[in-house]
């Protein structure tokens, strides 16, 4: 069978501009303005430009914070508007927001790599570039008279090229638009966004209610695929609510400012009988909740998706009594994984195995691949050789399956880092999680890992802590304590690296590799008996521990100095 393509969305700018998602329904904004943004992306080198150079084409006569605030209120319009689409077509940073030309067909870049496409598209010679758009900007529209000319003279270019194409030729097809939700609707929740409470917020702070909601959003979706209805805005189309109806829950978001203090209450309700599940606050002062990367606002999200998740995991529990559903099956496999069971994580295969026959989203293999390291690094099941090629190719092919969900790419990382010593490619692909989704605790700890395994250690430390602070409430909570403890290890501070060691044990008393580095700090300090009582409850968990062979694939560090003064640390005991 041929690859499928990856492009999720088609964006027409030659005529009208007109973008259309996975099922061919048109999605096109309403805001004069996104469409302007696509426009200019689509038609940038490489599709990306600065948010200084956007500002300047569509503000141009605002100042800068004005036209800041104006281009981030802008692109939360657009992430409600097009909901999971979005995360699939744009990549946003600080610095610049770039419109992925892997995702995104654009008729007129495909116009310039096969001349069929002209004759498919049924362009005349009346045919105008952005047709209709309006933009009350002169630089916008001095930007547009430039775009056209240019267009007119490759129009006319390409008349003559197909002018002398034969008759029999015949456009070839279109990519076929990847839909972004395989899971049968029956699996899977539906969601409903409810208008934000403002109360007191000023024109620098009413984005926050919309940031918080819409985070919580795109971290559920990377491990439970939903269906989200938003009811936010009452004067948009109704076509895009026809199911809502049928919708299981309600998210809702208050925001009250009083001078510069921001209290933050997210509310969770039962869509059934319009019952509040649960509700809580945050209070911060404007100046965190603005900051771009406050860990107030991320840790928030995160306290929130992870109770929901429990919420979900428990409403299937008691719904059905078959094997999970697709809507949980992720978080459910991932959970099993981190019971650090043979049995467990036998069951966790087993259930990705049967949900990534019957779905092409590369989460589901992308997490196969990561149970690898749990038998490289904690001693489960067996890792044949076998079993290593099947693994690596599996890891290459899930890297083209869903290459937009941040939970999917730090799971390919970690096997291709961790497992497969390629820790380049672990690091790009982590860095493009980051970029995806910069509030998942669970990116953030494997970017520590990675960090670490290549000697940056103090960048591993805090991403780390990061890591710690967004996943307080997670149940792999554990794991992200345990990878504090190893990069406080590597900088010498062992007090730290103890406590989250026993911290990590606590919650999980059955990881080797908390164990393996709690051993480590105790040895430094002299502190022989708890070390010697560690090391002895170590190799009840992992027997093989004792060989010193066995003991470099376990730290598998780069820096084979570090990698030998840790095992040289702990040869006393072995």
């Amino acid at each position: 069978m041929p690859t499928p393509t990856q492009i999720v969305a088609k964006l027409f700018v030659i005529g009208p501009l007109r973008l259309s998602d996975g099922a061919g329904n048109t999605v096109t904004p309403r805001s004069k303005k996104a469409c302007a943004l696509l426009a200019l992306l689509a038609l940038a080198p490489r599709c990306q430009r600065t948010r200084v150079w956007l500002r300047d084409k569509l503000w141009s006569e605002s100042c800068e914070r004005k036209s800041s605030t104006s281009l981030r209120q802008l692109l939360f319009e657009l992430r409600r508007d097009l909901g999971g689409l979005f995360d699939a077509m744009f990549e946003v940073d600080r610095h610049a927001i770039m419109l992925r030309r892997d995702a995104v067909w654009i008729d007129i870049r495909n116009i310039e790599t096969d001349i069929n496409t002209f004759t498919a598209l049924r362009v005349t010679a009346e045919t105008d570039l952005l047709e209709g758009i309006d933009v009350a900007d002169e630089e916008f529209e001095d930007w547009l008279l430039l775009e056209r000319q240019a267009w007119r003279n490759r129009a006319a270019d390409l008349f003559e090229q197909v002018a002398q194409l034969p008759h029999t030729a015949l456009p070839p097809e279109q990519p076929s638009v990847a839909a972004f939700s395989e899971t049968a609707p029956e699996a899977r929740l539906c969601v409903g966004v409810m208008p934000n409470i403002q109360q007191g917020c000023g024109a620098d702070t009413a984005f926050i209610a919309d940031h918080l909601v819409e985070g919580i959003v795109q971290n559920l979706r990377e491990l439970h695929p939903l269906d989200i209805y938003d009811l936010r805005d009452s004067s948009g189309p109704s076509d895009g609510l026809l199911s809502a109806g049928n919708t299981d829950y309600l998210l809702r978001v208050r925001a009250l400012q009083i001078r510069h203090s921001l209290t933050l209450t997210f509310f969770f309700y039962s869509a059934k009988n319009m019952a509040l599940e649960w509700s809580q606050s945050i209070q911060t002062s404007v100046n965190e909740a603005l900051t771009y990367d406050s860990y107030v606002l991320a840790g928030f999200i995160n306290q929130n998706v992870d109770r929901i998740s429990r919420h979900f995991e428990r409403r299937l529990k008691s719904d059905f009594t078959e094997q999970p559903k697709p809507m949980v099956a992720a978080m459910s496999a991932l959970n099993m994984m981190f019971r650090l069971d043979d049995r467990a994580l036998e069951n966790a295969e087993a259930m990705l195995r049967d949900h990534a026959d019957k779905t092409s989203s590369g989460l589901f293999d992308a997490m196969r691949a990561y149970a690898t390291s749990f038998k490289v690094g904690e001693n489960l099941g067996v890792l044949g050789p076998r079993d290593v090629n099947a693994t690596d190719a599996l890891a290459r092919g899930a890297l083209s399956g869903n290459p937009f969900n941040s939970i999917s790419l730090a799971c390919l990382a970690h096997a291709m880092g961790y497992v497969f010593h390629e820790h380049g490619l672990a690091s790009d692909l982590l860095e493009k999680a980051l970029r995806l989704n910069p509030n998942q605790a669970f990116v953030w700890d494997h970017y520590a890992l990675n960090r670490m395994y290549v000697g940056d250690f103090e960048a591993a430390h805090k991403a780390a802590e990061r890591a710690v602070y967004l996943g307080s409430f997670s149940p792999l909570s554990y794991s992200y304590d345990t990878t504090l403890a190893m990069t406080s290890t590597m900088l010498g501070r062992n007090q730290l690296a103890i406590a989250s060691s026993r911290n990590a044990l606590r919650k999980q008393p059955k990881f080797a590799a908390a164990m393996r580095y709690l051993l480590v700090n105790l040895s430094r300090l002299d502190r022989e008996d708890e070390a010697r009582s560690t090391y002895e409850t170590l190799l009840l968990r992992d027997p093989d521990f004792a060989d010193p062979e066995v003991q470099k694939a376990r730290f598998r560090l780069v820096q084979k100095g570090t990698e030998t003064d840790l095992i040289s640390t702990i040869k006393k005991f072995t």
